[in-house]
């Protein structure tokens, strides 16, 4: 019982919440940022869209709209790698908080990424996700047909 009640006090620390704070703000802003770059691939190949139809453009420059699809597609990922890695590192500081281990010396330190190759997994894990990979998809099956058939 004794053991329970020193983890909630550790818990209860206002160290400990202002560091899962910190990281909680962290996860946040990386969902925000993936949200943005959903919203402005939307905006930009609804444009790209409007102004290739509009303007009646030959079909060899409509190939450009899918740039801006890949872009932030990769910028999606790279967020949303980002977003796992900080989870990870508040799930370790979570368990050394828990298992008694020196957490003190971690409390509001956040280290920068040291393998890059660890990111670089992380983005392309980020691919296969349900969040990225069909949304994009969508959005650019939807942008061919609207081309090819929408425009005649």
């Amino acid at each position: 019982m004794d053991e329970n009640k020193e983890k909630l006090e550790v818990l209860g620390n206002s160290a400990v919440q202002a560091h899962i704070s910190m990281h909680q703000d962290i996860i946040n802003r990386m969902a925000g940022n993936s949200a943005n770059c959903k919203n402005w691939t939307i905006t930009l190949v609804a444009a790209m869209l409007v102004l290739l139809v509009n303007k009646n453009m030959q079909i060899p420059n409509a190939c450009f709209f899918l740039i801006p699809i890949v872009l932030f597609y990769l910028l999606d990922c790279y967020y949303l790698g980002l977003e796992r890695m900080c989870i990870a590192s508040q799930n370790e500081f979570l368990e050394k908080v828990k298992n008694g281990n020196d957490y003190i010396d971690s409390l509001y330190k956040m280290e920068a990424i040291k393998d890059n190759c660890e990111q670089l997994c992380n983005t392309i894990q980020a691919m296969k996700s349900f969040s990225t990979t069909p949304f994009y998809l969508i959005v650019a099956i939807v942008a061919i047909v609207l081309l090819y058939f929408g425009g005649s």
